[in-house]
């Protein structure tokens, strides 16, 4: 089903919406197990062993169903305004507010200039250690410049299929050898692109195929009921190797088993769309999944700021089974969205070109881009 104003596909939107609400309930719960909860602590591998390549597959998508290939000067005009603007914008608020606010900033020292400077590299160089959420940004950057360059000669579904699976086990097999953040190799996540982009793949040829608005919405709750179990039902099969934490966690190329985690990770994604495809007529989850890049940039305030004490103030206050963890992040990350919705009305009033819409004009100056 597309929106008839601009052609995007809502379904889409929506399963991006649900997609955000994973992340800032995950990003809660994850500070809940840093407090010792064994329970927050399932809560974070269910939902890290998909959330995350969700969003890599919806942007293959949205490009698939769009397979024209843009002029090189457009692309890179694109990209600087659409993706390099906001994720700039939102690192340098958020380190404007860590000179007002003491915040949770892991790996970070910021008692000092040189704390500051050390931060402003890495976030030159593709790990915004300011507002770390934002770090999926720079991964897509990374993607859309391989994809610009491949998508010439991925004028088939075979080509497509045979690339995903070449990224995909050449991706895994050098992740696996090495570890390229642990060793500050990492410019822009570029040696994570390989394994994403397989999923990026899988969602251009979905995209193509003309889905999800052929699929009825009858069709698409059988879908998400058969997924939900898939992933329920595998999620813990994947035991590793992992790093740092016994979780997926794509930022840190911690991937797991070579099997289970596509298995798990395409059953969570197609969970995900089909509910996307069933709750397509709620317009306030397509209003936030089209501003997916504002929530994402929010999400760093609330990362940083908001959810170490409120997490510290639940495990001191509440009981620490898994319904009570659930309970209290399902809140908390209503909350959030509750309290980013006007600031999202306000970044589009004022600086629409800076967050995510560069052909909008703003209050203050006009677009980025003129057509």
């Amino acid at each position: 089903m597309k929106d008839a104003e601009n052609g995007r596909q809502v379904a889409i939107d929506v399963a991006r919406a649900l997609g955000l609400l994973l992340v800032y309930y995950g990003h809660f719960v994850e500070q809940i197990m840093y407090l010792k909860n064994p329970a927050a602590a399932v809560h974070y591998k269910w939902i890290y062993s998909f959330h995350m390549i969700l969003f890599f597959v919806l942007s293959g998508w949205v490009k698939g169903a769009r397979p024209s290939v843009p002029p090189i000067r457009k692309f890179v005009q694109t990209t600087l305004a659409g993706r390099i603007a906001p994720y700039l914008f939102f690192s340098i608020t958020l380190a404007a507010l860590s000179l007002v606010f003491s915040g949770w900033f892991p790996m970070l020292d910021l008692s000092g200039v040189l704390g500051y400077f050390k931060a402003a590299v890495s976030t030159a160089l593709g790990f915004p250690l300011f507002n770390i959420p934002l770090w999926f940004v720079a991964c897509l950057v990374s993607v859309e410049c391989l994809h610009r360059l491949l998508q010439p000669y991925l004028d088939s579904p075979s080509r497509i299929m045979a690339v995903a699976l070449v990224c995909y086990v050449g991706g895994f097999a050098l992740n696996e050898q090495y570890f390229f953040f642990g060793q500050n190799l990492s410019f822009w996540l570029m040696h994570e692109v390989p394994v994403v982009y397989a999923f990026y793949l899988v969602g251009v040829l979905l995209g193509r195929s003309g889905l999800p608005g052929r699929v009825s919405v009858g069709a698409a709750a059988a879908i998400f009921v058969v997924a939900l179990a898939a992933v329920h039902f595998t999620y813990d099969l994947n035991q590793g190797p992992f790093r740092y934490l016994q979780a997926v966690i794509i930022l840190l190329s911690g991937h797991g088993h070579f099997l289970w985690f596509p298995f798990t990770a395409l059953a969570g994604t197609a969970m995900i769309m089909a509910l996307g495809r069933v709750l397509h007529n709620v317009s306030l989850l397509t209003f936030f999944g089209r501003n997916a890049i504002i929530l994402l940039g929010l999400n760093g305030v609330f990362y940083h700021f908001v959810n170490p004490p409120v997490a510290a103030w639940s495990v001191a206050n509440l009981p620490p089974d898994g319904w009570s963890v659930f309970l209290v992040s399902v809140l908390v990350t209503l909350v959030s969205f509750g309290l980013s919705l006007p600031i999202i009305h306000a970044l589009n009033h004022a600086l629409p070109q800076l967050v995510g819409k560069p052909r909008t004009a703003g209050r203050f100056f006009g677009p980025l881009i003129r057509e």
